[in-house]
């Protein structure tokens, strides 16, 4: 049967040394801030210095706390060899004062060497992204989703909490989690009705921005913030499965969101992560309906990090033969596959297949 299921061979191609998508190699929003003899010499400082804790907020996303101790410290020289771009907002200056937020965006390539080289294993393949439904608890019991009234004035703005997770640069967390853009949510659900948490809606707007994960966090202040919620997760075959979000007890909706995320990125790392260079071979079977599909799962297969190359062995209208190299274990490799949109599983005739989710 399989021979017959790939009797059209059309072509052959070999793709080696594959990378994943660089999204987590951006970290966003570090503060800098130095004062110095003239303003230049301040921005020196504060822009390096800067440099320095960014590459720690990265190491501190891809690897384990364990992991971390082989790390010597990190120089300004570690720093600029591995940038490969600098964007600064908010930025603020005196004669003698120099401030703002950086945003960097890291070379894979580079971090990569540099972590081998120390011989540190890290995590770089993102688990499936959440969108978050950051709902603001008022005092009097309002549940706002978009936009806040100040009960003093009568003010409408954007709602705070939700405005840090557009802004805070989760979705380049190794567990992306982003808030609804623009207006089209605003169609489909409301603060009151988030906070019902009723799974057909929920399915709903999670199909509307094509995620399969939802957070439904409601926020409220007095003393400092506090954050209860739920993780809704929802599968093609129409089931849902749900998960109570850890109560969250601080000083700001930054550290809040953060902490979620924080945790979230520790159970994915705890999962995903390899030890040792060792490498595998997989044949699979890739089943697909259109081109397009085919583009995707490709797609997938070519981006996920543990995979070290991909053969592509035969190739017909409605599936591909495929050798794969990889690093870890299969479960990883499904984990990491499932992230991208693809299942990777046993067939009863074809054996191992790649999937769409």
């Amino acid at each position: 049967m399989m021979r017959q299921f790939f009797a059209a061979i059309a072509a052959v191609t070999v793709w080696a040394g594959l990378a994943a998508a660089d999204t987590p190699y951006t970290v966003v929003g570090v503060p800098i801030d130095a004062t110095a003899s003239n303003a230049l010499e301040a921005q020196s400082i504060a822009m390096q210095r800067g440099q320095v804790d960014a590459v720690r907020v990265l190491v501190e996303r891809l690897t384990l706390p364990e992991d971390r101790l082989q790390i010597p410290e990190i120089t300004n020289d570690d720093a600029a060899s591995m940038i490969s771009g600098l964007q600064v907002r908010n930025e603020q200056r005196s004669a003698t004062r120099y401030l703002g937020e950086l945003t960097v965006s890291f070379s894979p390539s580079a971090v990569r060497r540099w972590l081998n080289g120390f011989g540190v294993p890290f995590v770089e393949g993102q688990a499936r992204e959440i969108l978050v439904l950051p709902v603001l608890q008022t005092g009097s019991g309002s549940y706002w989703l978009w936009e806040s009234s100040d009960e003093a004035t009568g003010e409408v703005n954007e709602q705070p909490w939700l405005a840090e997770w557009r802004t805070g640069g989760y979705q380049h967390a190794l567990a992306p989690v982003s808030a609804p853009a623009g207006d089209a949510g605003r169609m489909l659900i409301d603060g009151a009705s988030a906070v019902q948490m009723n799974e057909d809606q929920l399915r709903s707007v999670a199909q509307a921005y094509g995620v399969s994960r939802v957070a439904v966090l409601i926020a409220r202040q007095g003393g400092g913030v506090r954050v209860d919620g739920r993780l809704f997760s929802f599968d093609g075959a129409g089931q849902v499965s749900s998960q109570q979000v850890p109560t969250i007890a601080t000083g700001s909706f930054r550290t809040a969101a953060s902490r979620f995320v924080s945790d979230l990125e520790n159970a994915w790392k705890a999962e995903a992560i390899v030890r040792g260079g060792g490498a595998e071979t997989l044949n699979v079977s890739v089943v697909y309906n259109s081109l397009a599909e085919w583009r995707r799962l490709q797609n997938a297969i070519t981006g996920t990090s543990l995979i070290r190359s991909a053969q592509l062995d035969a190739i017909a209208p409605t599936g591909a033969m495929m050798t794969l190299e990889f690093r870890g274990q299969l479960h990883q490799l499904q984990r990491e596959l499932d992230a991208r949109g693809a299942r990777l599983e046993e067939d009863a005739d074809l054996g191992l297949v790649v999937r769409s989710r």
